[in-house]
């Protein structure tokens, strides 16, 4: 989980690896001081999220990755692209290169809400806990998320590829 979220905000397999490692050093430093009463996921997530922005910030943004590389733990890989003949097949091939890359030119908030609702099925309240924000910004950024998706997906049908 927390490679995932370092990977779809830092957009590459380095950079996810370094965050993900600060962040377990983190959470072992502060282990004392997290509330029993709270959330471990939450807890877990917000310096998750506090380890992205911070990496961000001592370094220039690194190239994303390709959405052709193939490495395992990246959550897009798990898009649907078998189908039964081979047209099919290479359309949806297509279809889900295309989603990755949409995915990947999301700004990085956006982007990593994205991920968490649809690929960690997190609900709203969670996110908005994890990051620190107001249920309603995630719900705007949720939607701004999913509607750069759908226009980049109408282009699609009308042959503007990306």
């Amino acid at each position: 989980m927390v490679y995932r979220v370092a990977f779809q905000y830092a957009g590459n397999h380095h950079d996810a690896d370094d965050i993900a490692q600060e962040v377990f050093l983190k959470v072992f430093r502060s282990l004392g001081s997290f509330r029993q009463d709270a959330q471990f996921t939450s807890w877990l997530y917000r310096i998750a999220m506090n380890a992205c922005i911070d990496h961000a910030r001592r370094a220039a943004p690194a190239p994303a990755a390709s959405p052709t590389d193939g490495e395992d733990g990246n959550p897009l890989d798990a898009l649907p692209t078998d189908a039964p003949g081979p047209e099919e097949h290479a359309y949806a091939g297509e279809l889900g290169v295309v989603l990755r890359e949409a995915i990947e030119r999301l700004p990085p908030r956006q982007r990593l809400i994205f991920s968490m609702r649809h690929f960690e099925e997190l609900k709203l309240t969670e996110i908005a806990d994890a990051l620190g924000l107001a249920e309603g910004t995630v719900k705007r950024q949720l939607h701004a998320a999913v509607h750069r998706l759908r226009a980049t997906l109408r282009g699609l049908r009308t042959g503007e590829l990306l």
